[in-house]
């Protein structure tokens, strides 16, 4: 699904666009460090080693149509009322909501209907360039990202925010995306991504650094009008929802 730097990418258009109430839109600037980090943090199973659902609130292949976040409030009611909550945990869990939404459109839009549904070749070089778009992605959208990103996680403070995370793990997990950002750091995407799969990064690289392949391999398969679409309805979507969540609380 979206990567984190994909996510941070998002999170950063949303809250520098026009599109949020002007309440909204300041209640979480005022906590822009907790809501940038709720927007990865359901992938915190990396370091936690807890299994996807737990973070993810729903299952791949799906077995149900209820939202992600629906499923995790009815796991644990007192996120759901984000005006009770400390306005960082709010603004965080606004992030964390806004992340399962965008990982089951891209589950939907992307993986399940252009690499699992469409056989154009065999499913373990599907699976293997469905990691290498997500990190073509993932590499145009470091440079969407503003250059303080790191400098404001490193002062998120978590605190019982997460019933099932514990504050240890966002801890370990801030401090790790602090260092993929920092300046003159790269994310290690494709690295991440070759030591799952199995295979040398320079597999991967040597991919990304090919129009031509990129073009052979993927996007002939896979158009760049399908990630722009994916994109529009992503950002759409997360305004929605964290507009929803956050009005309440930004307007008590």
């Amino acid at each position: 699904m979206p990567t984190p730097v994909m996510h941070l990418a998002l999170a950063e258009e949303i809250l520098c666009g026009g599109d949020l109430a002007p309440a909204v839109r300041r209640a979480l600037a005022q906590q822009r460090g907790p809501f940038l980090l709720g927007h990865t943090a359901p992938d915190i199973q990396t370091i936690s080693r807890q299994g996807r659902e737990e973070t993810h609130f729903y299952t791949i292949p799906r077995t149900s149509d209820r939202p992600a976040y629906e499923a995790l409030f009815a796991a644990h009611p007192r996120l759901a009322r984000a005006e009770a909550l400390p306005p960082a945990q709010a603004a965080f869990m606004a992030g964390y909501i806004a992340h399962l939404l965008l990982d089951v459109v891209w589950l939907e839009d992307i993986f399940l209907r252009y690499f699992m549904m469409q056989e154009w070749g065999p499913l373990g070089e599907r699976l293997f360039l469905h990691n290498v778009l997500r990190t073509w992605v993932d590499a145009r959208d470091q440079q969407r990202l503003n250059g303080d990103v790191a400098a404001a996680l490193s002062e998120v403070e978590p605190w019982g925010w997460l019933p099932f995370v514990g504050d240890e793990h966002l801890r370990t997990w801030r401090d790790w995306l602090v260092q993929q950002l920092g300046p003159a750091r790269s994310v290690e995407t494709a690295q991440v991504f070759a030591r799952r799969m199995g295979v040398p990064a320079a597999e991967v690289e040597e991919i990304l650094a090919s129009p031509q392949q990129m073009e052979e391999r993927i996007f002939c398969h896979v158009p760049q009008t399908v990630l722009q679409s994916f994109h529009d309805v992503g950002y759409e979507r997360s305004v929605a929802l964290i507009s929803w969540y956050v009005g309440k609380y930004a307007h008590s």
